[in-house]
């Protein structure tokens, strides 16, 4: 009786699937945080249409600078950008560096606390506005993909923590570990039968 396992390229294809979501994420973070149509106001009193963001409130003339009102908005959301990207590195590191694998459980913390931080972020920003804007759903898209990618970095630092402690050097079982068990498992099954 053999046992098969082809859990290394599992793992390793969650790992790279979580680091391109961490990825995209930041993208998408960077993209709302440098855009201005966070909120689009198509009523306001002059007729014109505004739409303002996090930095600038602009008309179809000008963009005028305009963040005092968001600061806490926009250090929170930077300080998430900066967790995901650390996020990412990370995942990214984890199959080149022992110090990365034994630790993996860091990052699904830090990913999870980028994901926590850009949730904040938007509802410090609703707080004064409403979103409506693409800009808007681009930081939410940001946060679902932190999410998910947080959800696949837990999966797989809690494999690595169970698989740490048994082999140090590669996280899974060997072959012959595999045979030695099942051997030690008939033995124990065959004891009863021999005593009756």
């Amino acid at each position: 009786m053999t046992v098969v396992r082809n859990e290394k390229k599992f793992d390793r294809i969650l790992t790279i699937a979580a680091g391109f979501l961490c990825l995209f994420a930041f993208v998408c973070i960077c993209i709302a945080l440098c855009t201005p149509s966070w909120t689009i106001n198509e009523y306001s009193s002059d007729g014109e249409v505004q739409w303002h963001g996090l930095f600038y409130k602009c008309n179809r003339f000008q963009c005028i600078l305009n963040y005092n009102d968001y600061i806490r908005a926009i250090i929170v959301t930077i300080i998430s950008a900066i967790f995901l990207l650390l996020a990412t590195i990370s995942i990214f590191l984890k199959d080149l560096h022992d110090v990365f694998q034994r630790y993996f459980y860091i990052t699904s913390l830090i990913t999870f606390i980028s994901a926590l931080l850009l949730f904040i972020g938007i509802v410090l920003y609703t707080h004064q506005s409403i979103i409506n804007g693409i800009s808007a759903r681009i930081m939410i898209v940001s946060i679902v993909l932190a999410c998910l990618s947080s959800s696949i970095v837990s999966y797989i630092a809690g494999r690595h923590s169970i698989f740490y402690l048994n082999n140090r050097t590669n996280f899974h079982f060997t072959k012959t570990e595999n045979t030695e068990a099942i051997k030690t498992i008939e033995a124990q099954q065959m004891m009863p039968t021999q005593k009756n």
